[in-house]
């Protein structure tokens, strides 16, 4: 006897049975926020704070998505001041 017949069920003839009924894999889908500013990374940690107290997610998933959203709002408050930082050396380079 193989590994394979092992596995998988035998019918009266000897042939391996397959399961008709079993559902193809679903694909993944990702969840959608909008997170352009500071306002927007706000909001959806007031939203993950709501999940995780609510409990339809994990607090330790809450957890390590709030660091993302953290790391995500000081890239962004960076690049704003980044932003204007430049624009006020534009305007003083004019003067």
């Amino acid at each position: 006897m193989n590994n394979d017949q092992l596995l998988q069920p035998e019918d009266a003839q000897g042939r391996a049975s397959v399961e008709d009924d079993v559902a193809p894999p679903v694909p993944k889908q990702y969840a959608r926020a909008k997170l352009a500013s500071a306002t927007d990374v706000s909001r959806e940690l007031a939203k993950l704070y709501r999940e995780a107290r609510s409990g339809r997610i994990d607090v330790s998933d809450a957890s390590r998505l709030a660091n993302m959203l953290s790391i995500l709002a000081r890239i962004l408050s960076d690049s704003e001041l980044e932003a204007r930082i430049e624009a006020l050396e534009q305007r003083g380079s004019f003067h």
